[in-house]
């Protein structure tokens, strides 16, 4: 059976007349009249009463008559899913999103693209950079927000982000007193560090940092997670050296200074397969580059 015979049978049980019928259809009235024999035959039911002047529907018709209604409108509802999917109105995408490298873009990007795309289901996986990466790889994720390097040649990436680092301490802290703070400054001050093996990009770029001022941090703490680690700071337990962005987060109990020289600068990209046809991936990459564009170097 096929969706046209389905289109015949309700222009014919609509208008009960064969010509009217194949007028509305734009065909000529004997193809339609074979067609509707033929469905009838396929089906091993009469769906009409034919006379000379007169069509009705039989009992078998009427009842094929609601069934038939509801498969051409389902159909037409997939054609229209179909159209909408393809110009990413619909769908779902699946956002890798590594809390650290993006702490704050990727909370500003997902409302925003669902503002744009009520119909689109985000679902987010907290995901490392090397797991975001394998997971693009492998079509586990559409898109990644991350830390760079991206090394693979079967992904693209552009930068959303650049800032600095700056320093996190205890609002009571001597570092209150300074304008910007001095990395040999950071000698023996108990230090929170954000897991290597959560954030192995960050952490390389922290430790080059420190290596090129001359200095080794005193590692206290090592946690998994940015909340831990403005707890702990927080607490008065510590000192971390954070992204910039990391400021606007409501910590009153936390200050920030930035450090002189300002040390490397530290990049959120996104990512996603170079091969990859889904439109939802671009229109969430328009969104981000929005919000990128939206975002003021902080102080």
């Amino acid at each position: 059976m096929e969706l046209r015979h389905l289109r015949y049978f309700l222009a014919v049980a609509e208008e009960l007349h064969f010509g009217r019928a194949a007028a509305r259809l734009h065909i000529s009235q004997p193809p339609l009249s074979q067609q509707i024999r033929r469905l009838e035959k396929e089906l091993q039911a009469a769906l009409f009463h034919r006379t000379k002047r007169h069509v009705e529907l039989t009992n078998a018709g009427r009842v094929f008559l609601g069934d038939a209604r509801a498969l051409v409108a389902q159909a037409e509802q997939a054609v229209g899913n179909a159209h909408r999917a393809s110009r990413g109105e619909i769908g779902q995408l699946l956002v890798g999103c590594d809390l650290w490298a993006d702490f704050l873009n990727g909370a500003s990007i997902i409302p925003l693209f669902a503002r744009h795309h009520p119909d689109v289901e985000v679902e987010l996986r907290d995901l490392t950079a090397t797991e975001q990466i394998a997971a693009l790889e492998g079509g586990r994720i559409h898109v990644g927000i991350l830390r760079p390097p991206v090394q693979s040649k079967a992904l693209t990436s552009e930068r959303l982000l650049s800032e600095n680092l700056v320093v996190a301490f205890p609002r009571g802290h001597r570092f209150k007193r300074y304008g910007r703070v001095p990395w040999g400054a950071l000698v023996d001050e108990p230090y929170v560090l954000f897991s290597r093996r959560r954030a192995p990009a960050f952490e390389a770029l922290v430790a080059r940092a420190c290596h090129d001022a001359g200095l080794t941090l005193r590692v206290k703490y090592e946690v998994e997670h940015p909340q831990t680690i403005l707890a702990i700071v927080e607490a008065g337990l510590g000192i971390s050296l954070v992204p910039a962005s990391l400021q606007t987060v409501g910590r009153p109990a936390i200050a920030y200074r930035r450090l002189t020289p300002a040390g490397p600068a530290l990049e959120t990209v996104i990512a996603w397969r170079r091969d990859s046809e889904l439109s939802l991936v671009q229109a969430f990459a328009r969104v981000a580059r929005e919000v990128a564009r939206s975002r003021r170097p902080l102080p």
